[in-house]
């Protein structure tokens, strides 16, 4: 991650910000009439007095006129408005951001070609509110050694390992029953946890022996907790770059918001586990040097900083950071995708049944190869991960006025044919991964459906014209460009493994409770009653029932 560049001097704005709020203090009637002024002059001047960014794009009408569409995109439960916007406007429609600002909603391939690839670096970023989100959550910095996740691949021992200590420790969880109800969800996630630990830190958290901690509760809290915040991003972004860091962690601990007390919570639980992390991984480091079995992602980034000049060196704050950002992203993803194929099977027996033959047909413990040549179980994964992207949403801004092809042209509100579009500087362009990977132009009229098969033979020869850009099997479910996700292919074959354990293992048929997907950052189950993430108690869930086969 790039360090943060603040449109304005910070120490100046914080100096006005203290006399702001000692006049808030003493007149607060006045400041408050004052900030409604305000709210409703920029609201008047956006909606009547400046032109329209784009007046000939159509989009549905906004209800609010404060957050426009803000919570319509961000709403956990409101993923059918997502597909409205592709089924009734096309690959690009025009949304409402707060106070009447325009934004887009694009999963158009070229239009994200250019977005995500080619004009990354010198017209489109992430918001400054992700990019501040981001630090205060896991710190500054990149994760600076993708070349190891992606080498860790091939070595597909610890895998094996931890793909039979999840079979014994369902087998146990079952305990001679004939079947048992199971939270899928729960194993899959500790495996997840406990893989990342293993390969990307060198530590076991213990997880699949049942050892459980406030810190395996709080990441999986962590992006319902974030999803919940989201939409105040843009407010967030003003405390981040004008109130002191000791200032900011009191007003989340005052917050009368229950998911920003809950998300610092959890950053302060993650920060403290990383801290102990990483003390013990640098005693080791020291008291063993370059050991060859200290092979890990961390071990061997703490390597590269130690021998390092103390210029290029990086602080203590961006290495927990790394650590923090590394298991976050590297079990969320996979552990949803694992519990989603995992009750697609369950409903489906057929599938499940020809899985379980290709598996059982296969040698007993494969290579990276071997599992990488199982077609049905490939096809499989593919298709899940199509259709239920387990990130829906990115997002990226324009830097400057820019003019973006198309590769679908829109129908004008005007009747015209639109093939490319001018977006203006500070435009919000909201990223429909999910959108992108179901399009009918682009995957044909069965794009809705769940299909393995489609992986089997050639893929229509719209999906090859239509050039998408995702680092992954022409779609859009790890993002695409230099921003893509670095540890895919670690994912997937993370994916592959567990899943071929528990299929020769298990046989999965549905649980008594219902649940529903929720987009809460990334995709999780949630139990079908779910109201608010956060407010409920509610834990991810996903009840399976399971059979020792």
């Amino acid at each position: 991650m790039s360090q943060l560049n603040p449109i304005y001097n910070t120490h100046q704005v914080r100096l006005s910000l203290v006399e702001v709020l000692t006049l808030a203090n003493d007149r607060p009637f006045g400041c408050a009439v004052i900030v409604l002024i305000s709210v409703v002059l920029l609201y008047v001047f956006r909606r009547f007095l400046l032109p329209s960014a784009y007046p000939n794009i159509d989009g549905p009408p906004s209800k609010n006129v404060l957050s426009g569409h803000i919570f319509d995109v961000y709403s956990p439960h409101n993923l059918a408005f997502h597909d409205t916007l592709q089924d009734k406007y096309g690959s690009v429609a025009k949304l409402k951001g707060s106070l009447g600002r325009e934004d887009l909603y694009v999963s158009d391939p070229r239009f994200l070609h250019e977005v995500l690839v080619k004009q990354v670096h010198t017209v489109f970023r992430h918001p400054q509110s992700f990019y501040e989100i981001m630090a205060a959550s896991f710190g500054l910095g990149l994760l600076a050694t993708t070349g190891e996740l992606h080498r860790a691949q091939r070595k597909t021992t610890t895998f094996d390992v931890i793909a039979q200590n999840l079979k014994d420790a369902i087998t146990k969880d079952i305990d001679g029953a004939e079947w048992k109800e199971i939270d899928m969800l729960l194993w899959c996630s500790r495996a997840a946890l406990e893989l990342i630990g293993q390969a990307g830190l060198g530590h076991t958290f213990g997880v699949l022996q049942g050892v459980e901690s406030e810190y395996s509760h709080a990441i999986k809290n962590f992006n319902p907790a974030l999803a919940e915040v989201t939409p105040f991003l843009p407010f967030f972004s003003l405390i981040y770059r004008y109130v002191p860091t000791a200032i900011q962690r009191k007003l989340a601990e005052w917050a009368p918001s229950a998911p920003a007390r809950k998300l610092k919570e959890i950053v302060d639980i993650q920060d403290k586990q990383a801290q102990e992390i990483l003390t013990r991984k640098r005693e080791a480091l020291q008291n063993r040097g370059t050991s060859d079995d200290m092979h890990d992602i961390m071990s061997v980034l703490l390597r590269a900083n130690l021998e390092a000049d103390e210029a290029d060196r990086l602080p203590e704050e961006q290495l927990l950071g790394q650590m923090n950002l590394l298991i976050e992203a590297g079990h969320e993803t996979t552990s949803g995708a694992l519990a989603r194929i995992l009750q697609i099977l369950s409903s489906n027996l057929s599938l499940q049944d020809k899985l379980r033959t290709e598996l059982q047909e296969a040698p007993p413990i494969m290579s990276y190869e071997e599992l990488n040549n199982l077609p049905f179980l490939d096809a499989l994964c593919r298709e899940t991960l199509r259709l239920y992207a387990p990130v829906p949403l990115t997002e990226r801004e324009a830097l400057k006025d820019c003019v973006v092809p198309l590769r679908y042209p829109l129908t004008g509100k005007d009747g015209s044919t639109i093939n490319e579009i001018h977006v203006k500087k500070g435009t919000r362009i909201y990223v429909g991964l999910k959108e992108a990977n179901r399009c009918k132009e682009t995957w044909g009229e069965d794009a809705d459906e769940f299909k393995p098969e489609r992986w089997l033979d050639d893929l229509p020869d719209s999906v090859r014209e239509a050039k998408t850009s995702g680092v992954y099997s022409s779609m859009m479910s790890f993002s695409a460009g230099p921003r893509a996700c670095i540890g895919f292919k670690f994912s997937l074959l993370e994916l592959k493994m567990l899943l071929s354990m528990l299929i020769k293992s298990f046989k999965f048929t549905p649980g008594s409770t219902q649940v529903k997907w929720l987009s809460c950052v990334t995709m999780v189950p949630y139990p079908e009653e779910t109201t608010d993430c956060i407010a409920d108690g509610r834990q991810p869930y996903m009840p399976l029932k399971v059979t020792v086969l």
